[in-house]
């Protein structure tokens, strides 16, 4: 997310790794692989991707979905699929709680189903947008509330081109929301730190794919 700040801006990474894929396009499309770019943890809004995949070639440069990140760039997971499921190559998917706060939203990664993404909604543009995409859960939960204060002034200086009909969704996404706790059920404690991580790990695994297959219908049939 820092790469959002600086003299430059985001634009200044966008330009070098278009450089980099240009570098390595004919060795690319020669073993016929094709470079999957994230939408990374609050690095790139989906607009941004799809303008860096266009730059460097659509041929041989795609895009790995994250609906998880998109939350960290201000936008709705609706949104970042909309735009970039064309380009789509792969994914990372789990769940975001947004909600709003004083100074504008709090998001926390969850469980798929604990978060307010309209998930039925969203599989099923997924499933016109991205035919054949593998639809892979990315679990990340557990490491806090980020809040984004984008009712300060100074939180612009990082987003100075994010575009207002997008913005709009993700603010009505936070007004919809509400804060998020932890399930009562999720593991608390155990015989040792690495004990408790892989319990909750796996309580978290379970749990989302049990979301995706029992409420969305995922998986096989």
């Amino acid at each position: 997310m820092a790469d959002r700040q600086g003299e430059g801006g985001i634009e200044r990474h966008i330009e070098n790794t278009v450089k980099v894929c240009k570098a390595v396009r004919n060795q690319a499309m020669d073993a016929n692989v094709k470079i999957a770019i994230e939408n990374h943890a609050g690095d790139m809004q989906a607009w941004e991707l799809a303008s860096l995949i266009e730059s460097a070639g659509k041929e041989y440069v795609g895009a790995t979905l994250d609906s998880g990140n998109a939350a960290w760039t201000i936008e709705d997971p609706m949104t970042n699929l909309e735009i970039l499921g064309p380009y789509a190559v792969s994914s990372g998917m789990r769940d975001s709680a947004v909600w709003e706060c004083d100074n504008g939203a709090m998001v926390e990664w969850t469980n798929m189903g604990d978060g307010n993404v309209d998930w039925p909604a969203y599989v099923d543009a997924f499933a016109k947008l991205c035919p054949g995409i593998p639809f892979i859960l990315e679990i990340i939960t557990g490491i806090g509330q980020r809040n984004f204060p984008y009712l300060e002034r100074d939180f612009w200086t990082a987003f100075p081109k994010a575009r207002a009909n997008e913005f709009a969704r993700f603010v009505a996404m936070a007004k919809q929301g509400a804060p998020y706790t932890m399930p009562e059920d999720r593991p608390a404690q155990g015989e040792s730190k690495s004990e408790l991580q892989q319990a909750q790990q796996k309580y978290d695994l379970e749990t989302s794919i049990a979301y995706c297959r029992d409420v969305l219908g995922l998986g096989m049939k």
